[in-house]
């Protein structure tokens, strides 16, 4: 994969961070369903919207309730490659457990629509058009969570909800971060996390 190539397609000519995760991680990924997704940092969920050319339900900028992770920052990130979100029929509250005990982060607005860019990038269509995904990083208001979705006629919609919420169409996706600032000699052999994989990936751990 050519990731300069992949970030200029998706958002015109900008000079992406060095992607931290390694060739071998990346080639790994299609066997595994999983997709490299990257995020430019001091882009708003708007702005997003408006390059991929999405139309949203809500005014990202307006509600003051939603709140992101690592806004300033450009980052790169895994995901799964699935059309349908997992977990499904599973609260934020377990799904969120289940992701911190593998490593595991979640997503919040503007990965999702950078994700929903890559993917519609590979497949043509968008995903989760028949249901709602929790987003665990970011926030909305004190204590609820964003879930977020497309509609049948293309259109985001997003909402904030309960965390204890659970339901047979709302399902999670997960996000990996690097185990790595850099490629370096020293950093090549750390293990990213896995879905599915245990603690060996986790960022921080007791021996």
């Amino acid at each position: 994969m050519n990731t300069i190539e992949y970030a200029r397609d998706l958002y015109g000519d900008v000079t992406p961070s060095p992607c931290p995760f390694t060739a071998k991680e990346i080639d790994e990924l299609e066997a595994r369903d999983e997709l490299l997704v990257y995020v430019p940092g001091k882009i708003s969920a708007n702005d997003l919207c408006r390059r991929f050319g999405i139309e949203s339900n809500v005014d990202f900028d307006r509600d003051r309730l939603v709140r992101y992770a690592m806004p300033a920052e450009d980052h790169w990130f895994v995901t799964s490659g699935n059309k349908a979100p997992e977990l499904i029929y599973c609260s934020a509250v377990q799904s969120r457990r289940t992701y911190e005990d593998e490593g595991l982060h979640g997503l919040d607005v503007r990965r999702y629509l950078a994700f929903s860019a890559t993917f519609r990038r590979k497949h043509g269509v968008l995903p989760d058009q028949a249901y709602w995904t929790f987003l665990h990083s970011g926030a909305y208001d004190r204590s609820g969570i964003s879930i977020i979705g497309y509609d049948a006629h293309g259109v985001l919609n997003h909402h904030g909800w309960m965390k204890n919420f659970k339901a047979k169409f709302v399902g999670s996706r997960y996000c990996v971060l690097a185990p790595r600032l850099e490629i370096s000699a020293e950093t090549t052999a750390l293990p990213r996390a896995y879905r599915g994989g245990g603690r060996a990936g986790r960022e921080a751990d007791m021996d």
